[in-house]
């Protein structure tokens, strides 16, 4: 029976694993703003953001700590996938290490993966919505800005924020939300994995 629950809490870790990389993929945030009688609209998703991390960012310090968590957890991630293959092997009986200290260290280090993708999670969704609230428009103006000098219209960021910009709408995107939810989650199954391998 020890087996047995071991085997499903390391499934669902990697399945919950699997899930983070996919929905990475989606939409992460939307925007719509309107410049001078014409909208600028877009989207994001976790892997645009991480890109973003290695082209300089925007300079925001809610987006910078949002993509340096996502980078995180795209690590983490994986790390854990890798520990929950592992305990799951070892509990189907697949490979055999007598060294307790290595499956000790592989469930230990799993359990704390699935923790810190849980927390970081939370930091990815909360700099999300600061970053949408108070950083975006900066840089949807910022963006316009260049635009317009380069047509030969040189303006301000100011000029753009507070003339130009007539309103801007910002949505936290369904795949932001639900790894929100997946991350706290994979606490559980990493967690009871660690409680039912020491037994």
């Amino acid at each position: 029976m020890k087996n047995l629950k071991s085997i499903l809490t390391n499934s669902f870790s990697i399945i919950i694993g699997i899930l983070i990389y996919s929905f990475l993929s989606q939409n992460y945030f939307s925007y719509s703003a309107n410049l001078t009688y014409s909208t600028t609209e877009g989207s994001k998703t976790g892997y645009q953001l991480i890109r973003q991390l290695f082209e300089g960012g925007d300079g925001n310090v809610a987006s910078t700590i949002m993509v340096v968590a996502l980078f995180i957890i795209s690590i983490l991630a994986g790390l854990m996938i890798i520990c929950s293959i592992y305990n799951l092997l070892k509990s189907a009986n697949v490979i055999k290490v007598e060294n307790e200290k290595v499956n000790k260290a592989f469930n230990i280090t799993n359990m704390v993966l699935g923790i810190m993708i849980g927390v970081l999670s939370i930091v990815v969704i909360s700099c999300t919505a600061g970053y949408l609230n108070n950083g975006l428009d900066v840089s949807i103006a910022t963006s316009a800005a260049e635009t317009f000098s380069a047509m030969g219209m040189p303006v301000t960021v100011e000029t753009v924020l507070s003339n130009l910009m007539t309103e801007l709408n910002t949505t936290i995107g369904w795949a932001n939300i639900t790894n929100l939810v997946l991350g706290p989650i994979l606490i559980v199954p990493t967690t009871l994995s660690f409680v039912f391998d020491r037994k």
